[in-house]
């Protein structure tokens, strides 16, 4: 097991601690906090180098494909990600990236705003666009506090900023920033997350852009392939449409869905440009139901969808609504 390779939290200067045996605990404190038995490694946009064997803040890597060739799968090894308070200590990829291992977890270090923290993972600024951004195929991940952003200078058609084909991952106080150019946000195929895989959970995220004008039927949230039990919980869904036909969730094909997808508390906000007409599309046959629970609120919207998919929709807490089955809480 790495250890860090400084005087840490300043526990030798007193004579008490040796320093391998102050490195020791340094190490136990960083695993405790993030309650992890694997290893810590940092990445440092701005002050790291790749050179570095990444186990301190101080020898932190700089590009996150260093940090996560760190990272064991199936070890529970943790990559912190270190913002400075603005873009500058963003994180750019320039090419689709593919988080695959196992159990392999990356946490942002900034403060933790709902919407676009710090701890950044985007583009560089003068990129060529490519269509698919960040792709989590492990299973059994966590990513907390960290903010991706797919958008160009001058885009492409279907953009996707997250494709999860991975299962049982979590994603807590995330933002995903889809769309970010007027050719992605335009484009009907375009998507902020495409979930291809069971039982992941969104808790407290932030899923789309209001800075970008959407045209066509593009999505914030698209599922396929019978992906089972997703959750939503506590999830801000902002819009700014020009015609009004974008979705917050999408399932366009048979059997997209399966047993259920839970929104729990969350919020859907068209709070600039063209009202919504319809939040959710469901063909027919999607395959399980879309639950929602009575916390959840739209604003500037129309309808939550139309006929086809209200029948594939229950709400609990109260009678039936617009045509969604309801559930009275006993």
């Amino acid at each position: 097991m790495s250890l860090p390779n400084q005087n840490p939290l300043g526990i030798t200067q007193f004579g008490s601690f040796g320093l391998s045996a102050a490195q020791k605990i340094a190490l136990g404190i960083a695993q405790g906090s993030l309650g992890t038995t694997g290893n810590v490694y940092y990445c440092d946009p701005v002050n790291g180098l790749d050179t570095n064997d990444g186990t301190s803040p101080s020898t932190a890597v700089q590009t996150l494909a260093a940090g996560y060739a760190l990272l064991t799968s199936g070890h529970n090894d943790v990559l912190v990600l270190i913002g400075n308070g603005a873009s500058s200590g963003t994180a750019r990829i320039s090419s689709l990236f593919t988080w695959a291992k196992d159990a392999a977890h990356l946490v942002g270090i900034c403060a933790p705003s709902a919407l676009s923290q710090r701890a950044r993972i985007a583009p560089p600024t003068t990129a060529t666009a490519f269509a698919n951004f960040f792709k989590v195929t492990g299973n059994g991940c966590l990513f907390s506090n960290i903010s991706w952003f797919h958008g160009f200078t001058a885009g492409v058609a279907a953009e996707i900023c997250m494709t999860i084909t991975g299962t049982r991952n979590a994603f807590i106080n995330c933002d995903f920033e889809g769309m970010g150019d007027t050719t992605g946000a335009t484009d009907a195929g375009s998507r902020s997350i495409l979930i291809q895989g069971g039982e992941n959970y969104f808790g407290h995220c932030n899923i789309g852009l209001d800075t970008v004008q959407r045209t066509n039927a593009n999505a914030s949230v698209e599922i396929k392939g019978g992906s089972p039990r997703n959750i939503f919980e506590n999830c801000t869904f902002p819009f700014y449409s020009s015609d009004g036909l974008q979705y917050a969730f999408l399932a366009n094909a048979a059997a997209s869905m399966d047993r259920f997808t839970l929104f729990k508390g969350c919020n859907f906000i068209a709070g600039v440009g063209t009202i919504i007409a319809a939040m959710f599309k469901l063909v027919a046959g999607a395959g399980g139901l879309v639950c929602l629970d009575n916390g959840c609120g739209m604003f500037n919207v129309t309808a939550v969808g139309d006929a086809t998919t209200k029948a594939q929709m229950w709400v609990s807490g109260g009678t039936a609504t617009n045509g969604v089955k309801g559930v009275v809480a006993t």
